[in-house]
């Protein structure tokens, strides 16, 4: 295995991309570039022909910062819920030295902690279909990232600047 190479990038972005990727994690990547950051989003920053499952493992391994929009379909997503154990690992948290920064996206932390009530079916179905390894580790993550501070985001207006 090729150990990662620098990253370009300064923010990897965790979402479901059919919850926010054309609102409000457009109006983030946005809002992070125009302050010179440099944020990671899948649909730009992945190179056409090169595989998806690597170079999202890259971007992540190669990131300072993480930011976990958490939606009510966060946890439909097994890729998702992957990339939450990876970013866990590289986190300071996880014992790593990258800081996360996660987003309750219409949902509170109470939502989601213990698999809450949003999660419950889709982690009843995911039983049914993986490891339970896997799915452990999911759990295991999804607790994590509720004890990071983070935002709770509920009625958003949308400002220009």
């Amino acid at each position: 295995m090729k150990p990662p190479a620098a990253s370009s990038h300064d923010v990897f972005l965790s979402f479901r991309g059919s919850d926010v990727r054309n609102t409000f994690v457009d109006h983030l990547y946005a809002a992070l570039r125009r302050k010179r950051v440099r944020p990671f989003k899948d649909d730009v920053d992945l190179g056409r022909g090169e595989s998806v499952r690597e170079g999202i493992s890259r971007a992540i391994e190669g990131s300072s910062f993480y930011v976990v929009v958490l939606t009510r379909n966060y946890a439909s997503s097994a890729w998702c819920l992957d990339e939450l154990v990876k970013i866990m690992r590289c986190s300071s948290g996880g014992g790593g030295k990258n800081t996360t920064f996660p987003i309750f996206y219409h949902l509170s932390p109470d939502d989601v902690s213990d698999v809450g009530c949003y999660y419950k079916d889709d982690f009843d179905r995911h039983k049914r279909r993986y490891t339970y390894e896997r799915v452990d580790g999911w759990i295991q993550a999804l607790a994590w990232v509720v004890g990071v501070a983070g935002w709770v985001v509920t009625n958003l207006q949308y400002v220009c600047t």
